[in-house]
């Protein structure tokens, strides 16, 4: 082999050396916009609830809304479930409903609205009415360890705004929750991803709930 075949050799391997870089290079940049975009899509999706929050604080005290008990008349089973079994199944059938600021029935739900009433349907107990008071209520029992969860738990989140609670649904499971999420959307599963978990701000017992 001559030396100028070898140095065109050399030549060919560095000019598909740089291209595989630029390339790789390419993908990767071209990866990180795409999160970077879905992140962003996703805050703009759950900052719907401060804007509904901005909107109706000071048209709708949530404070002064509670449950009509012969709305929310609390179910008979044939068959014996389970509490955490009891609360899936139901806030499971409201899974479509519109999205309500301030509402607590299958008409329409907001998160804590939702949490309320099927709490109220299987075990027939009133809890606080917005995430801020069962937060506030419950906060010494608030476990940070996603690990510990169950399906049927509380899940909470905290605005990114404000840094306070603001957010709540129900664990499913395999990483999965039932909430209502904001006006734009209605009540539906999301995955714990990246961004709730940036969000997370602790969990409730169920088992505490109950009893």
């Amino acid at each position: 082999m001559g030396l100028k075949t070898i140095i065109f050799a050399i030549m060919l391997a560095f000019k598909s050396y740089i291209l595989i870089s630029q390339n790789t290079d390419s993908i990767f940049n071209s990866i990180d916009q795409n999160f970077n975009i879905s992140i962003e899509n996703q805050n703009k999706l759950f900052n719907f609830y401060n804007d509904d929050f901005n909107l109706w604080k000071d048209k709708v005290d949530l404070k002064k809304l509670s449950l009509e008990a012969e709305k929310a008349k609390v179910n008979t089973y044939n068959i014996e479930l389970s509490s955490r079994t009891k609360v899936l199944e139901e806030v499971n059938k409201y899974i479509g409903v519109p999205y309500i600021w301030g509402g607590s029935n299958p008409n329409g739900f907001d998160c804590s609205g939702l949490i309320q009433w099927t709490i109220k349907k299987t075990h027939d107990i009133i809890i606080p009415r917005t995430t801020k008071m069962q937060s506030s209520k419950w906060k010494k029992e608030l476990n940070y360890n996603l690990n510990e969860i169950k399906f049927g738990d509380f899940i909470y989140f905290k605005s990114e705004l404000k840094n306070e609670i603001s957010h709540v649904g129900i664990y499913t499971d395999k990483n999965k929750f039932i909430h209502a999420p904001n006006r734009n959307e209605k009540v539906k599963i999301s995955e714990i991803n990246s961004y709730w978990k940036s969000l997370f701000a602790g969990f409730i017992s169920l088992d505490f709930i109950i009893n």
